[in-house]
């Protein structure tokens, strides 16, 4: 037997075929927490971007951060309101949608990061804390419309900065209570005393981790283990209760719930949303219970079946939990198009899709073509539609588009009432501080629209946004001029008054302007539109001839022809016989009546698909077969 000793001995050489399993088993036991660590929440945070790029950008304009120390007391004031805060500094960002989902992407990475050094996951349980910003995702994406009706603010960042503050807590407490059991309790006390004004909850939760972790890690804590359990539960029950006669805002059956989602609206709680909550909390739990345990199976197929299972999983839970609303996504289109006044975008954007209109996209359609000096032409070509929004709640259109429609319509004392109630309700926001600016100065309130002008140049993202609104309170003699101001001005009421709307806001629009009266042509077409669409004969007449008189020599658009043409022939009250129709008007509603009677027999529903390809874009169409559509 020939020995080189020599060589020092290695064991690997005589094992060629277990060489490339070994070096396989190093790779993946090395690689696994790098891709669940980072590669995992980038894949999410790209999702996000890709599919909620405009429920990014809608949501920080439904947020408001402020620099200041009186900002920072308002959500003090409650457990939980520095949370908050933080959250709503990041949410800003969300301006620029890619930079939001960056920032939220540094957070995710930081918690699985963390999470496994405090619990010593093993490679094989690296899977877990990636299932936290799986749980984050699945608590944005589900909301659809309860992003305007969510009272948390910095709704987006809260639950990712509140885990990952807890799980720093618990990382400490591992490091900490391993080397003395003393240092343990002390930094369990600090830590709920001092975070619970500071985050609320997610205080709770990181000292309910630390509990269980006392019976799962070794040495002299685990042995008097019962000692930190008792003084971990006194110190849950105990500090909320202390703390409670602090902050007199807050209930007593809220105090351990501070800084999470209620999830109410309309006065009901919607328990399905806080499923992702459920799933976040449980899994440091699980966690926990984990701590520095290595699984017995060493069969890495096995092991990378179960991984494959839980990305399945996590898949099918996403795809789940995720909303998807044709509807929901065009408002969100429309919102912003307003917003920058591009009204050639909002008919395009509501002509893609397929599913039926709600009365908010009809009515921005609407709107847009009368800024556009278009709706007696084509109001009557888009599909009408009276689609509920898709939520398991109530949602009123004031809440959702009613205050812009109320801005461009001339109606300010409405716009600025809504946001103040929803400033009360919901907190106040970017958009509300927006809208309170604009209608004063609409209104001639300089002086007050100076005051949130100035709120709004503070932020970081809306500050030159505020500088062009704040041109024209140095130089008011522009407002009449401008192309923002100076069709509104035009609408405005005569009397300076705020009644009710009854939360109707478009049966409110259409009465108001029906029944107003003006010499001004672009006011008076509005009163002779809102006509056309209550289908009021008697209102129609007046509002007719006063179109005729005020654009005598201009041609009539098409669908005001269509209504004279036809009530001409319904109640034969006016003498029609010598208005210049066009021909196509004639033609179309005799085509239209002869079609009648070749249906007869059908129902109402059956003839409105009939009718559909020849004659649903005219007014006709409209009059006798477009019925039953609810606003809200």
């Amino acid at each position: 037997m020939n020995t080189d000793f020599s060589q020092p001995f290695n064991p690997e050489a005589y094992a060629p075929s277990g060489k490339a399993d070994i070096r396989f088993r190093r790779y993946v036991e090395k690689g696994m927490p790098w891709f669940y660590g980072i590669v995992f929440p980038v894949i999410l945070g790209f999702c996000l971007y890709t599919y909620e790029k405009e429920t990014l950008f809608r949501i920080q304009e439904l947020n408001l951060f402020l620099p200041d120390s009186t900002f920072y007391h308002t959500l003090s004031a409650y457990p939980g309101g520095t949370l908050q805060w933080a959250a709503c500094f990041l949410t800003q960002f969300f301006y620029y949608p890619a930079a939001g989902t960056a920032l939220l992407i540094a957070v995710w990475v930081c918690i699985c990061f963390v999470m496994r050094s405090a619990f010593r996951l093993s490679p094989s349980w690296s899977f877990l804390p990636a299932l936290v910003p799986a749980a984050l995702l699945a608590g944005i994406v589900e909301m659809g419309y309860f992003i305007y009706y969510i009272k948390l603010q910095g709704y987006f960042f809260t639950g990712s900065l509140g885990i990952l503050a807890a799980l720093s807590a618990v990382w400490i407490f591992s490091r900490t209570a391993n080397r003395n059991p003393y240092w343990g309790y002390a930094w369990m006390t600090v830590w709920l005393l001092a975070g619970y004004p500071l985050f609320g909850a997610y205080a709770l939760a990181g000292t309910g981790y630390m509990v269980v972790l006392c019976w799962r890690m070794p040495g002299t804590l685990y042995k008097n283990r019962v000692t930190p359990t008792v003084w971990g539960l006194l110190l849950l029950v105990g500090v909320p209760l202390a703390a409670w006669h602090f902050y007199s805002q807050t209930a007593i059956s809220e105090i351990y719930t501070a800084a999470l989602p209620s999830f109410d609206a309309g006065g009901e709680v919607f328990a399905d949303y806080r499923t992702p909550y459920y799933i976040l909390f449980f899994l440091p739990l699980a966690g926990a219970v984990l701590y520095d345990y290595v699984p017995a199976i060493k069969k890495y197929p096995l092991i990378l079946l179960a991984h494959l299972l839980v990305w399945a999983a996590t898949a099918w839970g996403l795809k789940k939990a995720w909303y998807v609303d044709e509807n929901f996504r065009k408002e969100l289109l429309m919102a912003r198009a307003i917003e920058e006044e591009d009204w050639e975008q909002i008919p395009a954007i509501f002509l893609s899709g397929t599913a039926e209109p709600t009365r908010l996209m009809v009515m921005n359609k609407n709107l847009a073509l009368f800024r556009l000096g278009r709706a007696g032409d084509e109001m009557f070509q888009y599909r009408e539609g009276g689609a509920r929004p898709n939520a398991p709640f109530l949602v009123r259109l004031a809440h959702v588009g009613g205050k812009a429609l109320y801005y461009h319509y001339g109606q300010e004392n409405y716009c600025y009432r809504w946001c103040m109630e929803d400033g009360v309700t919901f907190g106040w926001r970017t958009e509300y501080l927006k809208y309170m600016a604009k209608t004063s100065i609409a209104g001639g309130d300089y002086k007050v629209a100076r005051k949130y002008i100035d709120m709004l140049k503070r932020t970081l993202f809306h500050k030159e946004w505020a500088e062009k609104y704040e041109t024209y309170l140095d130089h008011p003699e522009q407002i009449r001029k401008s192309k923002e101001f100076a069709p509104i001005i035009r609408l405005l009421p005569r009397e300076d008054k705020l009644n009710s709307d009854l939360n109707v806001i478009e049966m409110f629009l259409l009465r108001t302007f029906a029944y107003g009266e003006s010499d001004d042509p672009l006011y008076q077409e509005q009163t002779l539109i809102a006509a056309l669409q209550m289908k009021d004969i008697d209102i129609f007449w007046p509002r007719f001839f006063q179109y005729a008189t005020l654009h005598n020599g201009k041609p009539m658009p098409r669908h005001y022809q269509e209504a004279a043409y036809l009530y001409g022939h319904l109640e034969n009250k006016v003498d029609i016989s010598h208005m210049p129709f066009d021909q196509e008007v004639k033609d179309s509603y005799q085509r239209f009546m002869e079609f009648t009677q070749q249906c007869a027999g059908m129902t109402e529903a059956q003839m409105a698909e009939a009718f559909r390809p020849q004659f649903g874009n005219t007014f006709y169409y409209f009059y006798f077969l477009v019925n039953g559509l609810q606003t809200y």
